[in-house]
């Protein structure tokens, strides 16, 4: 999320005296609802999708280089939480892939004191019940189990890059 650059517009739109639907007429939206929710989820979300803050710099004249040193700082805090989140321990524990698209969630029962005996014991529960695992030992640390019981991979999660199974429906 862009919280600076979100600030930012809104300042500079507020500078420039106008309003929503004036930024959206701006922006060439035909549907001006359209197009002040855009501007509306920058200002107060500080979510935008590129082709839409390309709109908006050009409706407000907003200089480039500005823009993105905005967005930079916006990353590199949102780095900065991402890192201080992962860092934050957790109980470990595994889900299992029940379905295509559903997945169960468990927790280790027992307080395994190394990590190996942790992946043996998910592993004899994947392979007993013939399900996919993935077992999350930290926010930062994954390893996938197939239904026979191997290891498949050993995962880090980064903010590109999060091994967590979920469904979206669009």
């Amino acid at each position: 999320m862009f919280k600076r650059l979100g600030r930012f517009v809104r300042e500079e739109r507020n500078k420039h005296g106008l309003n929503y639907a004036e930024v959206s007429k701006k922006m060439c939206y035909k549907n001006l609802n359209k197009g002040m929710r855009r501007v509306i989820d920058l200002e107060r979300e500080g979510i935008v999708h590129p082709e839409v803050l390309e709109k908006i710099i050009d409706a407000l004249n907003l200089d480039r280089d500005q823009i993105n040193t905005l967005i930079n700082k916006d990353r590199q805090d949102q780095e900065e939480e991402f890192e201080k989140y992962l860092s934050e321990p957790i109980r470990p524990y595994y889900i299992l892939r029940i379905i295509p698209t559903i997945y169960q969630s468990y927790d280790i029962p027992i307080n395994f004191p190394t990590e190996e005996q942790i992946i043996n014991y998910v592993a004899g529960i994947a392979k007993e019940k013939q399900k996919q695992a993935l077992l999350c030992l930290s926010r930062r640390d994954n390893v996938s189990i197939n239904e026979k019981g191997e290891v498949t991979g050993k995962f880090k999660t980064t903010m590109d890059n999060v091994n967590y199974p979920y469904s979206r429906i669009r």
